[in-house]
């Protein structure tokens, strides 16, 4: 399995590194790339009306680049070291500049699933590019690592259930994880209480032997995403499997949606992918 390590700040660096490679311990990765994406131009000019940056603008521009990227190789460099990865797998380190978006979209499609820091509402505007290319451009399989270390990844997994071709990717992506979990939980939250059947992904799992369980409850569509949260971390869970929205609805939940929250507090990594299909719950 590649995994694609994206390193855009230092302040996340290390958490998604971590997450990273307790992926590629239980995933058997063999192949972790560290990929620095770094802007080739300054933002701030980018635009006709924004002016031309003078000499020491763009000498500001330069250092500051190069300060980052600097400050995010020693990090990979000391996790490295420190033996934060599998043994067996190859680590590479990479930086691209140019585009962004397009460095990371073209990446993520070589590889079986990227890793990216959670996005804030106040990130840097390459931090979004570097998001929207790997899950929306690429429609990569992308696991969104929380802002602080997690000790495990995938041991008891949890999924936001509401059946979508993007959970079913996301699930088949998570397969090896959800056969070889200690336990794994499945949330399914609704308007009203309902006594449907269990998924068919719980009982698949649970005839070859792994324990399931099942947790219902009721929630107002505005408290669906606290609940998710709220249920996730009393079960222990170390992983959140769930689909993403089309481009609109998924910003609308990360940045401002009645779910926006499950973000803005999580501390599990997130797991996901995305399908065109717009979502009805949001």
């Amino acid at each position: 399995m590649r995994i694609l390590a994206i390193l855009d700040r230092p302040e996340t660096a290390l958490s998604t590194l971590q997450a990273a490679g307790e992926l590629a311990r239980r995933l058997d990765g063999h192949d972790i790339r560290l990929l620095h994406p770094k802007p080739a131009i300054d933002p701030a000019f980018q635009a006709p009306d924004e002016g031309i940056p003078t000499p020491d603008q763009r000498r500001a521009f330069a250092a500051e680049v190069a300060s980052r990227a600097k400050r995010l190789h020693d990090i990979a460099r000391q996790w490295i070291g420190a033996a934060g990865h599998p043994s067996a797998a190859k680590v590479e380190w990479v930086e691209m500049a140019g585009d962004i978006r397009e460095i990371v979209a073209r990446e993520a499609r070589l590889a079986d699933l990227a890793v990216i820091s959670r996005p804030c509402a106040d990130d840097r505007q390459t931090i979004g590019q570097a998001f929207s290319g790997a899950l929306y451009d690429a429609g990569a399989t992308v696991l969104i690592a929380p802002l602080q270390a997690c000790d495990t990844v995938g041991r008891r997994p949890v999924v936001a259930w509401h059946p979508s071709p993007a959970l079913d990717r996301a699930l088949d992506a998570a397969q090896p994880l959800l056969d070889a979990a200690e336990h794994v939980t499945f949330l399914i939250g609704t308007a009203h209480d309902t006594a449907e059947a269990p998924p068919h992904r719980a009982r698949m799992l649970a005839d070859r032997g792994v324990p399931v369980t099942i947790d219902r409850f009721a929630a107002p569509r505005d408290r669906i995403g606290a609940e998710i949260r709220t249920h996730a971390l009393a079960a222990r869970g170390d992983l959140l499997i769930m689909g993403a929205y089309t481009h609109s609805r998924f910003l609308e939940f990360l940045f401002g949606g009645p779910t926006r929250d499950l973000l803005a507090h999580a501390t599990l990594p997130i797991l996901t992918c995305h399908h065109g299909i717009e979502d009805p719950i949001a």
